[in-house]
């Protein structure tokens, strides 16, 4: 396996080396950017190695109209993270949501150290609606996004997500879509935004999903 692995990266080297003199420039960018298309780098690279929580609490106006949208995204976070973020070793959302349930709220590094976690991932969910009229879907979530080292307390990564909009650039006809289709879709896509403070990705995920039509 390493073998193959050495010899695939042998031949990328020479094929680059080459390619100026068949090609031209463009067309060694381009091999350029297949060899490493995750050009984007993470924001914040300290969850490798680390035991983490991710967490995502609705501000007390959507508390109940939308607490299960917030359980829904720290799911698919952690889970975008889990598969993304070498090392990083998450904690379970059943047994985050547990703790939630049977403590009473103080903060997030607190919860994580009763989780013996060694970071928490903390989404404040200020924003999230989904409709656009009566008659159409486009989402809107507004969400603070920090990390917070438990040990100490310290926030170590702090970003806002203000006014993300899903489909940037148009509206989904109710007819086309259910809500729960609609939800879900939002979410996903709104997941892999926050994921993405954490790992490197490839700029052009981000081209075709605000290209995305329906």
């Amino acid at each position: 396996m390493f073998a193959s692995t050495s010899r695939g990266v042998r031949l990328a080297t020479l094929l680059l080396l080459m390619l100026p003199a068949f090609c031209g420039c463009s067309t060694l960018l381009t091999a350029a950017y297949l060899l490493q298309p995750a050009d984007v780098p993470a924001e914040f690279k300290g969850l490798r190695g680390k035991h983490v929580a991710v967490v995502c609490r609705p501000i007390v106006e959507l508390e109940f109209s939308d607490a299960g949208s917030a359980k829904e995204l720290a799911s698919l976070v952690g889970t975008q993270l889990d598969g993304k973020v070498r090392r990083a070793r998450l904690i379970g959302q059943q047994e985050v949501a547990r703790w939630i349930d049977e403590n009473s709220w103080v903060d997030y590094p607190t919860l994580g150290k009763s989780l013996d976690a060694d970071l928490v991932v903390g989404i404040d969910l200020e924003e999230f609606r989904m409709h656009e009229g009566s008659t159409l879907y486009r989402g809107r979530a507004t969400a603070h996004v920090r990390v917070f080292e438990v040990s100490s307390k310290k926030v170590l990564f702090d970003k806002r997500i203000d006014d993300f909009t899903f489909p940037s650039n148009t509206a989904i006809p109710a007819t086309d879509r259910t809500e729960a289709e609609f939800r879900g879709m939002f979410l996903q896509i709104l997941s892999q935004k926050i994921a993405r403070c954490f790992h490197a990705y490839e700029s052009r995920e981000v081209f075709a999903e605000d290209s995305l039509t329906f």
